[in-house]
């Protein structure tokens, strides 16, 4: 297959794969998914459930046709300070936002840049959404180049998969190039193009005017913008578990959404006992992914500080530039 062929192999996958503009509307899923527990657990989770519909609310930044859209504000990070509200957002796609999300953003939240990290393939699939008045970066975690050819050495029957149309084997072929899986997120960060965007994202929080707020999104909004939310978070001085919590969240964000897609699986023919290693590239995120992550970082870094000082190259002056300008 030759490159532009696999190029555009690659972005018909990703689209499926990363179910491309499947987040749907953030606010339905948010309130079905409310529904939907406070009909089935019982009265004695009823406290728990409550509480996590308390922190969906929280963090929510209330997008009509933007999925797992959310902030990080609220969170105690160093010193004991909290990360102002509004200020650090994170979502899924724009590409289907509504105008009166345009204008949430720009007069609410009072945007003033978006950093898209997906790929060149998924934004032709999906164009970004421009936003008069609002700076936009492509940041790329994922470098397309070296995909392209890990997948041009894949065996015949592996090529031939990511030619069908079927969403199943593609996942299969998707998750051997290592885009997805319980090890994703390692490579995210250990390979140059992550290393190279996430320290880019670092420069540019560095750079945020005051009073100004940044977007940073991917696809659905859980992978490689759940390894910023970690990285910010992290350097913020925000402890593990609240870090954990707020990555656990998308489930709760994409709550209606997931239960669609793993009833489509059942449908097709799929067994319950394999869903999940398909729903981990669908929208639906595990706790052993971001574990995996951060037991690495602390393994071959120290610490996640560690890890953003000695490969992002963020100073021990720039963490604390960045924790006076974004806590409170």
């Amino acid at each position: 297959m030759h490159t532009n062929a696999m190029n555009t192999a690659i972005a018909l996958s990703l689209a499926a794969l990363l179910g491309l503009g499947a987040c749907g509307n953030a606010t339905t899923q948010q309130q079905s998914a409310s529904s939907s527990q406070a009909e089935t657990q019982s009265q004695s989770e009823d406290s728990a459930t409550s509480t996590t519909a308390a922190a969906t609310n929280k963090q929510s930044i209330g997008l009509e046709g933007v999925g797992n859209a959310r902030q990080l504000g609220g969170y105690v990070g160093a010193g004991g300070k909290v990360v102002k509200d509004g200020v650090l957002l994170r979502t899924a796609s724009l590409g289907e936002a509504t105008e009166e999300d345009v204008r949430r953003l720009k007069d609410t939240y009072h945007l003033a840049e978006v950093i898209d990290l997906r790929t060149a393939a998924e934004i032709e699939y999906d164009p970004e959404l421009t936003i008069d008045g609002v700076k936009e970066v492509n940041i790329r975690i994922i470098d397309e180049d070296a995909l392209a050819k890990e997948t041009e050495a894949l065996s015949p029957e592996d090529q031939q998969k990511m030619d069908s149309d079927n969403t199943v084997e593609k996942l299969e072929v998707i998750k051997k190039l290592g885009i997805v899986g319980d090890q994703m997120y390692i490579n995210f960060l250990s390979h140059d193009a992550g290393k190279k965007g996430y320290a880019q994202m670092f420069q540019d929080l560095l750079a945020l005017p005051e009073g100004q707020s940044l977007l940073f999104h991917c696809t659905q909004g859980k992978d490689r913008t759940g390894c910023a939310a970690m990285l910010i978070l992290s350097a913020l001085g925000v402890d593990e578990q609240t870090i954990m919590d707020d990555y656990m969240l998308t489930n709760e964000f994409n709550a209606k959404l997931i239960a669609d897609e793993r009833q489509e699986l059942l449908d097709s023919g799929m067994k319950e006992e394999e869903l999940d290693g398909i729903m981990i590239a669908r929208d639906q995120v595990y706790p052993q992914t971001m574990t995996n992550a951060l037991d690495w970082l602390k393994k071959e870094y120290g610490s996640v500080k560690g890890y953003i000082t000695k490969e992002l190259g963020v100073t021990e002056e720039q963490l604390t530039q960045l924790q006076n300008k974004f806590l409170a």
